[in-house]
This record gives C-alpha cells, sequence and structure tokens, in this order.
C-alpha cells in the first residue's frame, strides 16, 4: 500500500519522457525539411548564377564586329538581325537576376529558420535536462513537512484525489516548482499539474479553501495545455478553516471572519489547537536557543497564530546558572528578517517587558530583540516560511 506513491511518480516521469522524445521526433522532421529547402534553393541560387554568366558572357563586346576586323558598313542586313533580338536577350537576363536576388532571399529565410528551430530544440533539450535533474533532488525537510501536513487537512476533510508529488521551495509568497497529481471520481483517468507558483487562501466566511496554480502546464488525457495567466484554481468547498490556518499558517492566507457559535464564545478563531501550539513551542525555542544572546530566551505560553503573528505570548530569559533574569508578556510576536541587512529580530508588540526590577510597557509599534547569530536564510528554514519581512 505504501509504494503507490512511487508508483505514480515512476508513471509521471515516464510520460514526461514520452512527450519529450515526441517533441524531439516532431522538431527533428521539422527540421530535416528546412534543411532540404535551404539545399534546393541553394542548387537554384547556383544554377542561377551561371545562367547569369553565360549570359553575361554571350553580351560581351568582344563579339562585336569591331573586334573581329569587320566594318559596320560592310555587314549586310541579313547579318544584322542578331542585333534585333538583342531586347528579347536583356528582358530574359533582367528575369535571371530577379530570380537570383529572390532565390537568395528565399535561402536566407530558410538558413534563418532553421537557426531558430536548432536554438529551440537545444533550449528544450537544456530545460527538460534540467527538469530531470531537479526532480531527482530530495525535498527540503520543511517543504515535506508542509506537503505532509496539508494532505492529512485535506484528508480529514474527505478530499482524496488530490496529491502532492513534490514542492522545490517555501516562502512567504508560497510553495514554488509545485507538482500535483489529481485523479478523477471513477479513479480510471488523472490530471497532473505543474507550476512555479501555488498560493493557499482560505475563505473564511464561504468556508472554501483556493488552491491557485501559476506559470506552468495541466495535462489532461495527454493533452497539455498552459496554466492561465490569473493561475488555475483547485477549489475544496465546506471545509474547516481553523484547521487548515492553524497547523498551516505560513502556507494559508485568511480572508474575512469567522461567525464564531455561540457554544464557543471564549474561543477565538486566532486559536490553535494543543498539537499545532506544540510544534511551534518546539520550533521557537530551537531558533532561540541557536541565537547567541546573552541571556537564553524561550517561550512559555502561545495561544493563536494570525498573519505570521503569534498571539498572547510569554517568554522568559535565563542566564547560565538557570536563573530567571527577564521575562515579557506580549499580545504578538514575529520572527522578522532584514534581507538586505542579514539581521534576524524578535518583533514584540503589545505588552510588557520585565528586566530584573524594572518593568517597561511594549507599544503597538513594537520593540526589536536581535538574535545575533542567526541567518535570514536558516531562520525561514526552521520556521518554514513563517516569518515576516522588515
Amino acid at each position: 500500500m505504501t509504494r503507490w506513491p512511487i508508483r505514480i511518480a515512476l508513471l509521471v516521469l515516464l510520460t514526461a519522457v514520452a512527450a519529450l522524445v515526441w517533441e524531439t521526433r516532431r522538431m527533428a522532421a521539422e527540421v530535416g525539411d528546412a534543411e532540404l529547402a535551404a539545399h534546393q534553393a541553394s542548387e537554384r541560387a547556383l544554377a542561377a548564377e551561371k545562367l547569369v554568366a553565360t549570359k553575361s558572357l554571350h553580351s560581351s563586346p568582344s563579339t562585336s564586329g569591331q573586334e573581329t576586323g569587320v566594318e559596320p558598313s560592310s555587314v549586310s542586313g541579313a547579318e544584322m538581325q542578331p542585333e534585333a533580338v538583342a531586347p528579347v536577350n536583356l528582358d530574359a537576363f533582367t528575369r535571371l537576376q530577379v530570380d537570383l536576388h529572390t532565390t537568395r532571399q528565399q535561402l536566407a529565410a530558410v538558413t534563418k529558420l532553421l537557426e531558430q528551430r536548432n536554438a529551440e530544440l537545444e533550449q528544450r533539450r537544456k530545460a527538460a535536462a534540467e527538469a530531470a535533474k531537479n526532480s531527482l533532488k530530495p525535498m527540503p525537510a520543511g517543504v515535506r513537512l508542509c506537503l505532509d501536513t496539508l494532505h492529512e487537512c485535506l484528508r480529514s476533510e474527505g478530499y482524496t484525489s488530490q496529491r502532492f508529488l513534490r514542492a522545490g521551495s517555501l516562502d512567504a509568497e508560497g510553495l514554488h516548482d509545485v507538482e500535483m497529481l489529481e485523479s478523477s471520481e471513477d479513479g480510471l483517468a488523472a490530471t497532473f499539474l505543474t507550476a512555479k507558483l501555488m498560493t493557499a487562501v482560505m475563505n473564511r466566511e464561504a468556508g472554501i479553501l483556493q488552491l491557485r496554480f501559476f506559470d506552468g502546464h495541466r495535462a489532461v488525457d495527454g493533452e497539455r495545455a498552459a496554466l492561465p495567466k490569473d493561475g488555475f484554481e483547485v477549489t475544496f468547498e465546506e471545509v474547516e478553516g481553523p484547521l487548515f490556518e492553524g497547523r498551516l499558517p505560513y502556507l494559508v492566507r485568511g480572508e474575512g471572519s469567522y461567525a464564531l457559535p455561540a457554544t464557543e464564545v471564549g474561543r477565538l478563531a486566532t486559536d490553535v489547537d494543543p498539537g499545532t501550539r506544540r510544534q511551534w513551542l518546539t520550533r521557537l525555542d530551537n531558533l532561540l536557543r541557536k541565537a547567541e544572546t546573552k541571556e537564553a530566551w524561550r517561550v512559555t505560553r502561545l495561544k493563536g497564530m494570525s498573519d505570521g503573528y503569534f498571539l498572547t505570548v510569554d517568554l522568559i530569559a535565563s542566564d547560565v546558572n538557570n536563573l530567571v533574569k527577564s521575562s515579557a508578556h506580549c499580545d504578538q510576536i514575529a520572527v522578522e528578517i532584514d534581507e538586505r541587512g542579514g539581521v534576524v529580530s524578535l518583533l514584540l508588540r503589545g505588552g510588557v517587558l520585565r528586566r530584573g526590577s524594572l518593568e517597561s510597557t511594549i507599544t503597538e509599534e513594537g520593540y526589536r530583540m536581535l538574535l545575533p547569530g542567526l541567518t535570514p536564510k536558516e531562520t525561514i528554514d526552521a520556521m518554514l516560511g513563517m516569518v515576516v519581512k522588515k
């Protein structure tokens, strides 16, 4: 039962190889036709040049009576008849020149087309080779975890036809270099989607998850078509929005607001379940442990998540002897990165910061706590893209 994803991946790879072989044969046939046309045009040009040279030789002044020693006055009327045919020969010579010029233009056009076809074939060969090389690279651990979580959420809502095969990276925009296989209801057909970017939006009011794929192709029953410029959308209706937003806050972006049931007045839509809370507490603690701060900070409480921020958070800081030196109670915190300056900070908003016996208020504008020793790239990977940018 666990080997079917590998078989599907092999089937997709074989389909892509077959398509590439067919496309290569088609372009090779076009290139062959272009080479034959170029050869025929070259022969026509050579023949035209020979005819032009022959006509030029026949119309040379060396054939006149002056060079043969015959006086013009001694030539009879019958001998002057070839002079009357000269306009006809001149017309034929002009036509040959026009034909030669046209043939040369056709030869240049065919040669240019041949060069374009060869360049296009080489470009497609390189792109196919690069795609095959990238398909063999293992997915980053954070991206794999994101796809596994997305599968679990979709399965829990009853959607079992979609299977993400791989993705290249994950950031604030969404998933990059995505491949998804979607089977039909009867299981006899499949749709293969490839996209440079996939975004996920939760319509909170309607309870609809919208996955939109950009810059790629969609293959259905062997027919391959480019995705629309505004993206191709796959929707999942009647899903539990808080489930997707809580478990995939770094991927799913919520729009609108939830209507709270009367039985859950004390629970906010941004609250996360215990399992998700433990996962993010562990990730935050691991990140803060790597930071080279004077005191060791850790998160002791986290209630909810929204738009890249952790909500209702408590932090404490201890020294080398594990004695508490500082603490903070914040309405919101976020891991902030400055890619241009290469700086990582912990952004605190709203609440109270205590250092020893001193207590200060944290405004809504925020207080930044530098996290030296961390780079923006490793921070994005560690937080699965759950960061804000300065």
